[in-house]
Parts: structure tokens; C-alpha cells; sequence
């Protein structure tokens, strides 16, 4: 009497296959986030509303904010690759002298009604 290993054979190269596809994923994630840093960061700078179109959030109590602090603020995407470039985790500096691509987070016009969103001065009263 033979024994057919048919059935095993095909569940190990099922497994090995698994196995293969699951150290790929890997390497390729540790290339794309680790070493070539191919995704976005999205950075808070202070701002300041007589000047320029702000978000807003209420820092009164401590646990509304993060730990910047920071109430009146300006949005910016970033490369992770780039974030090296800014100072002191504030990409204000690199963004204006154009040192790193920036791309500002405009607001809505729901945000701006719901007060998320702050335009300066002379724009209000143009409106």
C-alpha cells in the first residue's frame, strides 16, 4: 500500500507561497516607509489671523489641544523625505523660503461657517 503525498505537497507550497508573499510585503514596506519615506506629513505652524486665513481650534482646556498649543494655525503637507529640512519639527521657515515643497491646506466654505476656519480682517468686511 502507497501513501499519496499529494494533498501535503500542495498545502506546503501553499504555505511557503504565504510565507514568500508575507516577507515581500515586508521588504517592500520597510523600502517605501523607512528608507525612500514615500508618504505625507501634515504640519501645523502658527499663524496669524489679522493677516492671513487661519484654522482655529479652542485651547481653553489642555485636553482639546495637542501639545503644540497652538490655537490660530496654518496647514501644510509635506514629504516625509523633506521633513528632515525643518528645524525644530517647524517647517515655517523651510515653506517660506521654498528650502522644501509645501502645499498650504486651503478652507472650506462649511469651515469657514462653522468658525474652524478664520479669514482675516479686511477680507470680513469685504464680504
Amino acid at each position: 500500500m502507497t501513501k499519496d503525498n499529494s494533498g501535503k505537497r500542495g498545502s506546503d507550497v501553499f504555505l511557503y507561497s504565504l510565507l514568500f508573499m508575507c516577507f515581500i510585503s515586508i521588504v517592500l514596506s520597510f523600502y517605501f516607509f523607512y528608507i525612500k519615506k514615500d508618504y505625507d506629513f501634515i504640519v501645523e505652524v502658527a499663524c496669524n489671523p489679522e493677516v492671513e486665513t487661519c484654522f482655529y481650534r479652542d485651547c481653553t482646556t489642555p485636553e482639546d489641544c495637542p501639545p503644540n498649543n497652538l490655537s490660530y494655525y496654518t496647514e501644510y503637507t509635506i514629504k516625509a523625505s523633506d521633513f528632515k529640512s525643518c528645524g525644530n519639527e517647524d517647517c515655517t521657515e523651510a515653506c517660506k523660503d521654498n528650502l522644501i515643497t509645501c502645499i498650504k491646506t486651503g478652507c472650506t466654505d462649511i469651515q469657514i461657517n462653522d468658525g474652524t476656519c478664520v479669514l482675516p480682517a479686511n477680507l470680513n468686511t469685504q464680504n
